[in-house]
């Protein structure tokens, strides 16, 4: 079902990379269902027990507070081990991170407000705390009002790693030297992101224009130790106050934790984008917005090669005017509609749609 019908637009809108990131938070009804399940069960079973514990000198609530209390040791020294190395190493740096801030916060005779001083904190802890600062950007329903404007600023811009890493990492996915595949890439990133940075390419023979967006190295631990650090945090505070439990906090940080996660595999990115690529042609949507071709047999976990397009801001009215004959008005309806047509009929649909997402072409 279409919210409004969209007319043939020559100027197009550009679908590009980073496509199709949701949040689902499917726990979170189930989690105060079976909480408030296990509440009933356990005091059904102390009333049916009695005073029967009471010899050991510990009374049945007590017993079961002690009994979870060890189950979150036993998950957390199984995560901390897990994590190896990693842990300790980001442990010193989120250290670092606050002490310098702090410092910083001292000599500026602490005037900031705590949303700002909280969103500069998050950007030195890297690419975990940035993604969540985004998630408090996008979701006014959840945050107060000055946090979700200030979480606006927070910056996803980092420094490039150098090309010759980048291209090892190129290289080892794809199992053959990039000079094989590429008849040139650019050394010089065209972007570069916490989690990724992009190259531009011309593939070998067909001399198409492509982009690579390639995974940072060391990302995917980082991420692993973070979300897991968040995650036994979120686990804590529901054990120390457990009318948490009915904001499922512990489901909702699990569920951030595997979105997130998702965003380290770009296989999965071609998935979501191939998903839309269907919706488009099903909707006979093709003449208003288009999506880059990815090139499977070259893209892998770390590796996503695909089609380049060129097109200027959405929120650049007279580029606009200059890319389409059509007044632009029109076209940026017809790609809001297109947008709110994915919501509805789409597997997946890009939650975090913003001028650096889409563009505007020919």
């Amino acid at each position: 079902m279409m919210p409004t019908r969209m007319a043939p637009l020559r100027g197009k809108a550009l679908v590009s990379v980073g496509v199709h990131k949701v949040l689902s938070f499917k726990n979170c009804h189930k989690l105060q269902v079976s909480t408030s399940a296990s509440s009933y069960s356990a005091s059904s079973s102390a009333d049916a027990q009695g005073n029967t514990s009471g010899a050991a000198g510990f009374k049945p609530d007590q017993q079961q507070k002690a009994s979870q209390f060890m189950d979150l040791l036993g998950e957390t020294v199984q995560i901390t081990l897990g994590l190896g190395p990693t842990g300790l190493q980001r442990a010193i740096q989120g250290a670092t991170a606050v002490a310098s801030l702090t410092q910083e916060y001292a000599l500026a005779g602490g005037i900031e407000p705590p949303q700002v001083v909280l969103r500069k904190l998050f950007e030195r802890l890297g690419a975990t705390y940035i993604k969540l600062g985004q998630f408090i950007a996008s979701s006014p329903s959840l945050f107060p009002d000055e946090y979700v404007l200030e979480f606006q600023k927070c910056l996803d811009k980092t420094e490039p790693v150098p090309f010759a890493i980048i291209k090892q990492i190129i290289e080892q996915d794809m199992g053959k030297p990039i000079t094989e595949v590429f008849e040139s890439v650019e050394p010089t990133a065209l972007a570069s992101a916490s989690v990724a940075q992009v190259h531009a390419a011309v593939l070998k023979g067909s001399r198409k224009n492509v982009v690579l967006k390639v995974l940072k190295p060391g990302t995917k631990d980082v991420l692993m130790t973070d979300m897991s650090f968040l995650y036994l945090v979120s686990k804590y505070l529901q054990f120390l106050q457990p009318q948490l439990s009915r904001l499922s906090l512990t489901d909702i940080m699990s569920d951030i934790r595997a979105s997130i996660l998702d965003e380290v595999d770009f296989r999965k990115e071609a998935q979501h984008l191939q998903a839309f690529s269907n919706f488009l042609d099903n909707g006979n949507l093709r003449n208003i917005a288009t999506c880059p071709f990815v090139y499977r047999q070259f893209s892998s976990e770390r590796v996503l090669v695909m089609e380049r397009l060129m097109g200027v801001p959405l929120t650049d009215y007279a580029a606009i005017r200059s890319v389409t004959s059509r007044d632009p008005e029109v076209v940026l309806i017809g790609a809001l509609n297109t947008w709110f047509s994915s919501v509805i009929g789409c597997e997946t649909f890009h939650a975090d749609v913003h001028a650096g997402k889409a563009l505007i072409g020919h």
